[in-house]
């Protein structure tokens, strides 16, 4: 009788851990393989660890690091065509976890000729609390993929088209895209704003000094990406913060070789058919920014290590002005 059950349990068990290792390897959500082989759409699931598993697979092939955000994810490697870039941009990316990765990748032997980095002005916010860094570093793939439910729940998620948590995604060839039916932007400006718990702190351009440290020999391009005139004024401007974040990102500018500046008031980021949420721009427009931060002329975007830090915010306060001004909210703008 226990030598049945115990026979039973066995084959449940061994049946159980197949199936899950099975979707698991088909979809491969932690990017193992080629992705997901059932319907090539990978969702970005703790693209810290996936990018982490998929760079380690090919280290050998890159030239070249992209660091960044979320928005930064939106700019595809294969735009750039001068360098065989490895886009290492994760949601909510800051600098520090960027020195961390820079590191780590370094010690499996990275030693890359350009570095891509997207600067985003709530590095300089105090008031994002401080937390300890962690490298997502793969597990063995018969350990992630045999005994992890919550491996096989993210399995799950993506073969039921799960995509209420993302808008954007990755294809068969690591290409970011963006659901069709992603929303349409509805931008606003937030008026009588409280600046008294923001802050601005510029410590974390030293972080800006360590990455650079790393990779001594690299080419170092830095860029503010695109963000929506009413998300640059509500984030930014009614802050308080304006100068301030500004001044970091000119501080950033004078350490590296080239840097761009795309997030200020322009035809781009008051158009609402480039975003979908007026933080994130569509890779249409990040593949524009992929050939101008290669050094192709345009009118978009400017280069900020060109430029006197008073010049560079002027330049801003004009713009921003002009945008309310045009937008009947002229009363908003406090000089």
């Amino acid at each position: 009788m226990f030598s049945n059950y115990l026979k039973l349990y066995s084959f449940v068990s061994i049946f159980l851990i197949l199936f899950v290792g099975s979707i698991n390897y088909i979809i491969d959500p932690l990017w193992y393989g080629k992705g997901n082989k059932l319907n090539g759409i990978n969702m970005p699931f703790n693209e810290r660890l996936t990018k982490t598993n998929l760079y380690l697979k090919n280290r050998n092939k890159y030239d070249c690091l992209i660091f960044g955000s979320s928005r930064t994810t939106l700019l595809n490697a294969s735009s750039l065509k001068n360098n065989n870039c490895f886009n290492y941009s994760f949601s909510a990316g800051r600098i520090a976890e960027f020195v961390k990765y820079a590191e780590y990748v370094k010690k499996k032997g990275a030693n890359p000729k350009k570095i891509y980095i997207g600067v985003d002005a709530f590095n300089f916010d105090a008031t994002k609390t401080e937390y300890d860094i962690t490298i997502s570093e793969p597990k063995p793939i018969y350990e992630s993929y045999l005994f992890s439910l919550d491996t096989f729940w993210l399995s799950t998620k993506t073969i039921l088209n799960h995509k209420k948590d993302f808008i954007r995604f990755y294809d068969d060839k690591f290409k970011v895209k963006v659901f069709a039916d992603a929303p349409k932007y509805q931008p606003k400006l937030i008026k009588n704003r409280s600046q008294n718990k923001y802050n601005c702190n510029l410590e974390s351009i030293s972080d800006y000094k360590k990455l650079k440290k790393i990779f001594p020999h690299a080419e170092f391009i830095a860029y503010v990406p695109p963000i929506s005139a009413w998300k640059f004024y509500n984030e930014i401007y009614s802050t308080g913060l304006f100068n301030c974040k500004l001044e970091g990102i000119y501080q950033v500018s004078q350490l590296f070789d080239t840097m761009y500046d795309f997030s200020y008031v322009s035809p781009v980021t008051t158009n609402i058919d480039n975003t979908y949420d007026g933080s994130h721009f569509y890779p249409k427009i990040n593949d524009k920014i992929a050939e101008i931060i290669e050094g192709n002329k345009s009118s978009f975007g400017i280069r900020v290590d060109k430029l006197s830090l008073d010049y560079y915010q002027k330049f801003h306060q004009k713009k921003l002005k002009l945008f309310l001004e045009n937008q009947g909210q002229e009363k908003l703008w406090k000089g």
